[in-house]
């Protein structure tokens, strides 16, 4: 029966599919990459000859990451958005035409819609974070928002059960109809008339980022992260579901003969029946597929990558040709272009790495490649091209983490003499390796095997990369018995260390500051399985130096006015997992942190403790203010030894689209020039118990991502730079002073809680949609914070907007210290203190 249902099927697939071939296409006549995957199938191909005009590539700046796809109008405009919330239109060679400010980041490809003669333009469509679709004409002139903005939409369906927002962080996708389609983080596929009506939606149980393909019945073909690929017919019914061990990421496509291809987070890439969703075939990858297939056509074949850092050249039925490994973790979709010649294929592909690759598609041998990695030392570590490649008439258009769009004229580098370019048709890394190499903060694996000038403060990761006949074989690290145990540091210095889930990489943390100026040798050794049963010995020393000890920075401040910091575009490569599921969401948090207590040098090492305060920014009219439903307050303290600082959160928990994820460790490690920037390189340091997660932790330690402990260590990197005072977030509010404040302690089984008034004249006091009143506890001995969960247990009562009073529930149970010292902060701004003794207390 079974066998019968799928003859028939495969019979009337190309039946079905030809009529897609002749309808006219929902997208702008003429433009070379209208949609995230180029056509109604998704199929990634271009039939533009990549030939070289003699241009020069360009690139064009925006004011944060980018984590979407590009598409090209048909008079070669480049439309893209940013983590900096605006979506750009760009001329060909680069100049911004317009740009549309949103109210949150923009992490998904637009399309351009067919020529719409009621509106007189071939509207655009894209999602954004501030929850709305947005239906945009693609004039080339500046016009007001009024008249740019056609119509936008909000979701009609409240979040999923797994979510807390309804983002627009699935690409746009146009029906052979005309019908606009997009999933959001919200767990929904919504489908849309050209006019912004609601034709139907579809529930799932988790977010939806996929591009739809769609066959020429009206049915289209999605994925989700609630572990399913599933079909809907022309009218939103679900026909089949697919489920898999992974979330579904990737776009699916079609092939001529109606098979669906897709990729999950299982590792694998499938071939899916049409009609049944049954799997005709699967193929393992090393790692996570977060990457969309393409379809090539000369030869016919499935393009697929990992991040396990490689390519794969598949064959219809699931065999593979070649495979190449660019070294780093690959999340931008292949795509596939025709060579020069017009006929011969070339596949285009970005890596973590910061390089555009240019693979021949019949033999995977590299054609050419170009570096897009700034120059800039602050960015230059924020290379990854995540985003995915779009083909245009003259070249490749790709943007990354540094917020760099990029144009690449076609076959550019073989004409070339340019540094940035590549025409050496291996692997980077080599064919044959067993070798230790440095990662930097930023995750990029440094292939000379030395590491730059760290900070007396480093976090020190390591990577073990096994490869033989050019491909990579996915080793772990052995724990002997501990991760710590691997690791041999010289001159002698107390350390930690945590191995990720895959055993891969192993993130060593000094328990303090190494010593300035001073030249360090890092062993790792042990052995190294990848089958499990049979392990291989390694080893291998890393030499660094630290950098010299700098002048301490200016860390204090006067009565009205305290010294702050700026921190941003905050990245998490490592593991790269983290990098798939919230990038853009790292990149676009916004931290002001204020000091409230600098101490004096101590000791023969000048050390010094500091405790800071920090809340969520926001931009405001050009200026960083305070964010009080940014959903961050929590204090870092932690000690400064010269221009080096260690700085520790004990009460942090980050907020993701799905809950609350309580961090068990939580370390900012930078120097700080005097003027306050963060000097590149610095480090940020994260360990979570995965049984703390909510909804995912069991999901966690089944898909590798904890280690033998339990634990998921993280490590990354952020920028920073002096706050600007004229943001008021650490300047005095005038008039505003600490009135009455009382504290309750908890006990067993009772809640306690701490409270203070505030005394101000009318209309002078801070208004809780602009600034946020918070209370901090303290050790009053000792200075250090009480940890708790502060944006959850702060509440405020105010009268006509202006806070009167701030309370802080402490949970039963909590421990607190003898003396404890109640600090009273508008923004990063200390008000005032006051110190409560054992009993309760009133001041």
């Amino acid at each position: 029966m079974r066998a019968a249902a799928v003859l028939a099927a495969a019979a009337l697939a190309p039946a079905v599919l030809a009529p897609a071939v002749r309808a006219a296409a929902p997208t702008q006549a003429g433009a070379p990459w209208p949609t995230m995957r180029h056509d109604t199938h998704n199929t990634g191909r271009s039939e533009i000859a990549g030939r070289w005009h003699g241009d020069r590539p360009w690139s064009f700046a925006t004011g944060r990451g980018i984590f979407s796809t590009a598409v090209i109008g048909a008079d070669d405009t480049v439309y893209i958005g940013s983590a900096d919330h605006d979506f750009y239109a760009l001329d060909a060679g680069g100049h911004e035409r317009w740009r549309l400010r949103t109210g949150g980041i923009i992490d998904a490809a637009g399309a351009i819609s067919r020529f719409d003669p009621r509106v007189g333009t071939a509207p655009l469509t894209f999602g954004s974070g501030d929850e709305r679709l947005y239906h945009v004409r693609t004039d080339r002139a500046a016009l007001p928002r009024s008249r740019r903005i056609l119509w936008t939409y909000r979701a009609a369906r409240r979040p999923a059960t797994a979510q807390l927002v309804n983002w627009w962080e699935g690409n746009v996708g146009l029906a052979p109809d005309g019908t606009i389609m997009a999933g959001n983080t919200g767990g929904a596929a919504y489908a849309l008339t050209p006019g912004g009506r609601l034709r139907w939606s579809f529930q799932t149980q988790n977010s939806v980022w996929t591009t739809p393909a769609f066959g020429a019945d009206g049915s289209s073909y999605w994925g989700s992260l609630d572990f399913r690929a599933f079909a809907l017919d022309r009218d939103g019914r679900e026909r089949w579901s697919r489920p898999a061990a992974g979330y579904f990421v990737a776009s699916p496509a079609i092939g001529l003969d109606g098979t669906i291809y897709t990729a999950s987070f299982d590792r694998s890439v499938y071939a899916l029946d049409p009609f049944t969703g049954d799997v005709r075939w699967s193929f393992r990858t090393g790692d996570h597929v977060y990457a969309s297939p393409a379809l090539g056509r000369r030869p016919a074949g499935v393009y697929a990558a990992s991040t396990d850092g490689s390519v794969y050249a598949l064959t219809p039925d699931g065999r593979l040709r070649w495979r190449y490994d660019t070294g780093d973790a690959v999340r931008s979709s292949p795509v596939v272009g025709l060579g020069p010649d017009g006929r011969s294929e070339i596949v285009y592909v970005g890596s973590s790495d910061g390089v555009l690759y240019a693979l021949d598609a019949a033999t995977g041998r590299r054609r050419w490649s170009f570096d897009t990695t700034p120059r800039d030392p602050a960015l230059r570590d924020r290379n990854d091209l995540n985003g995915s490649p779009a083909l245009g008439r003259r070249g490749v258009v790709i943007a990354g983490e540094h917020g760099r769009v990029w144009h690449v004229p076609y076959d550019y580098c073989r004409r070339a003499a340019d540094a940035r370019c590549s025409r050496d048709p291996g692997p980077p890394l080599g064919r044959n390796v067993r070798r230790v190499l440095p990662v930097s903060s930023g995750g990029s694996t440094l292939r000379s095997g030395l590491l730059p000038g760290q900070a007396p403060a480093a976090v020190l990761n390591a990577r073990l990369v096994v490869r033989r006949d050019g491909v990579a074989i996915p080793a772990a690290m052995l724990p002997a018995p501990a991760a710590r145990d691997l690791v041999e540091l010289r001159p002698g210095a107390a350390v930690g260390a945590q191995l990720s889930g895959d055993g891969q990489y192993v993130h060593v943390v000094p328990r303090g500051f190494l010593r300035p100026d001073t030249r360090y040798r890092l062993r790792v050794h042990g052995r190294y399985t990848v089958t499990g049963a049979d392990s291989t010995a390694f080893g291998d020393t890393l030499t660094f130096r630290t950098a010299p000890r700098g002048p301490a920075p200016p860390l204090g401040g006067g009565p009205d006015e305290v010294t702050a910091l700026s921190l941003r575009r905050i990245a998490l490569p490592m593991p790269a997992f983290l990098t798939s599921v919230n990038q853009i969401g790292f990149d676009s948090y916004d931290l002001i942190a204020g000091v409230i207590h600098a101490g004096p040098p101590r000791g023969p090492a000048g050390e010094r403790r500091v405790l800071l305060w920090v809340i969520a920014g926001r931009e405001r009219a050009g200026r960083e203010v305070a964010d009080p439903r940014g959903g961050f307050a929590f204090a870092l303290e932690g000690r400064a030894r010269g221009d080096a600082v260690i700085l520790t959160a004990r009460d942090l928990r980050l907020t993701f689209s799905f809950g609350h994820v309580p961090l068990r460790r939580f370390e900012l490690r930078a120097r700080l020039r005097p003027d306050l920037a963060v000097a590149p390189g610095a480090a940020l340091y994260a360990e979570v118990t995965c049984a703390d997660v909510p909804v995912y932790g069991a999901a966690l330690q089944a898909i590798g991502l904890c280690n033998a402990t339990g634990t998921l260590p993280a490590s990354g990197t952020f920028l920073g730079e002096r706050y600007d005072p004229l943001g008021q977030a650490n300047r005095r509010p005038p008039g505003v002073s600490v009135g009455v404040v009382a504290l309750r302690r908890p006990n067993a089984t009772r809640d306690g809680e701490a409270s203070a008034r505030l005394r101000f004249p009318p209309g002078q006091g801070p208004v809780l949609r602009d600034r946020l009143v918070s209370l901090l506890l303290t050790d009053a001995a000792t200075g250090r914070p009480v940890p708790l969960d502060h944006p959850r247990l702060t509440t405020w009562e105010t009268t006509g907007g202006e806070v009167r009073r701030v309370r802080l529930r402490i949970p039963a149970g909590t421990p607190l210290p003898s003396r404890v010292r109640v600090h009273v902060l508008v923004d990063v701004y200390p008000l005032g203190s006051r110190v409560a003794g054992r009993p309760a207390f009133v001041g």
